[in-house]
């Protein structure tokens, strides 16, 4: 195994195994030693991330693993993103995310701005209790290609339809992917709230994400 390989490997087992001090340790080696820092963040901790998001689906891991590794990722990207910038390779595509009005939960959220970071995404999070015109400002602003909305509360995942609403009306809608999320979220409440997906984890939000991109599934507006 070369010593770059070997490199990917230890990051993605830090991750895996929630060391947040050993990944810190092993960015720094890398950092030293030359080693791409976009190349860290796509094949050392994305792969470290799935495998954590994989095996809470399955039910052997934690949702406080998924917490802890989120939050690793977010820290560790924050760190190299100015570095990938600097170099001249931006971090990608922007996903814009935010927790619609009427809802303050942030855990879920935050663990899918992870896993979007960690898929070489650029995260914008506008945090919680958010406006439809907060969403579709950010995502204008920002060039969005994705924008998700997470709704946990049930009385208040009808106010996604607000913010496809305000999407649409800023004229940005029919340019992105807009993806909603949240606990027993169905791709038919989706549709019927103007999004081209649903997402109920972090790992099936970016899966459907990828798939929309690809073509293996069909954007709202082509159904």
């Amino acid at each position: 195994m070369s010593s770059k390989a070997d490199m990917l490997e230890k990051i993605r087992d830090a991750v895996i195994d929630l060391d947040d001090e050993l990944l810190d340790k092993l960015i720094d080696e890398g950092l030293k030693s030359g080693a791409d820092p976009l190349e860290m963040i796509m094949e050392g901790m994305n792969p470290g991330l799935t495998v954590i998001g994989e095996g809470f689906d399955t039910g052997k891991r934690f949702m406080s693993d998924l917490v802890i590794a989120g939050d690793m990722l977010n820290d560790a990207t924050g760190r190299l993103r100015p570095l990938i910038e600097s170099g001249g390779k931006p971090m990608g595509e922007t996903m814009v995310i935010g927790t619609v009005e009427g809802d303050v939960h942030f855990i879920g959220k935050r663990i899918v701005g992870a896993v979007f970071t960690a898929s070489g995404y650029r995260v914008v999070d506008i945090g919680e209790n958010k406006s439809a015109k907060e969403f579709a400002n950010a995502a204008k602003e920002h060039k969005a290609t994705v924008v998700g909305a997470s709704a946990i509360l049930s009385p208040v995942k009808a106010y996604c339809g607000n913010v496809n609403k305000a999407l649409v009306d800023a004229g940005v809608r029919d340019n992105m992917i807009y993806i909603v999320g949240g606990w027993a979220f169905t791709d038919e409440q989706a549709e019927e709230y103007g999004a081209d997906a649903a997402g109920v984890s972090a790992i099936e939000a970016i899966r459907k994400v990828k798939m929309l991109k690809a073509g293996e599934m069909s954007m709202l507006k082509d159904r």
